[in-house]
């Protein structure tokens, strides 16, 4: 009898300090909560802070994008067609070929330096609107608004890096085919 109230005295003592351990893990874990819930909700997608920071990002990767189809594929499709104007025989007609592919390198050409500036401005939008919805400067339509109207720029560029990607795919392998 005595060595089981011992047994019953130290599995009591026990259960209290792993209770108490159990209860403080419960208030950490509703602290941390509390927390991730606050932190997710200002910066949310669907909060001006959240909108702004996903733009920001999506600006920084479609100027990353323009980069590299200029390094990439545009420059690998300017030495295809120095290749093919210099080492095709002439008795291949691939007048038409050539005609296309140097129209879409012009056209990124001509375009690319145009759809950097527009990324520089609106990433410099999206900074100073950061700044301003800080400072309590607009209400929130304004704000909207404003980040709306990068979103709409955002998508004219993205839509033109979708465009030069494919037509720079659809290059590759018209010059693949006239290679063999």
């Amino acid at each position: 009898p005595h060595c089981s109230k011992i047994i019953r005295q130290k599995t009591v003592s026990l259960f209290l300090k792993h209770y108490n351990h159990i209860q403080a893990l419960k208030s950490l874990s509703k602290i941390f909560t509390i927390a991730l819930l606050f932190l997710m909700t200002a910066c949310s997608p669907k909060s001006p802070s959240g909108a702004i920071s996903s733009l920001q990002k999506r600006a920084s990767k479609a100027e990353q994008k323009v980069q590299n189809l200029y390094d990439n594929d545009f420059q690998k499709l300017i030495d295809d067609f120095s290749y093919l104007e210099n080492n095709i025989s002439p008795e291949k007609d691939i007048s038409k070929e050539l005609t296309l592919l140097q129209a879409y390198l012009q056209q990124f050409e001509s375009e690319r330096p145009m759809m950097l500036e527009e990324l520089d401005f609106t990433k410099q939008q999206l900074s100073d609107l950061s700044i301003d919805l800080k400072n309590n400067i607009y209400d929130d339509n304004t704000i909207q608004r404003y980040i709306q109207d990068e979103e709409n720029a955002l998508h004219i560029i993205e839509a033109q890096i979708i465009y030069f990607q494919e037509k720079f795919d659809n290059q590759r392998e018209v010059v693949r085919g006239l290679k063999k």
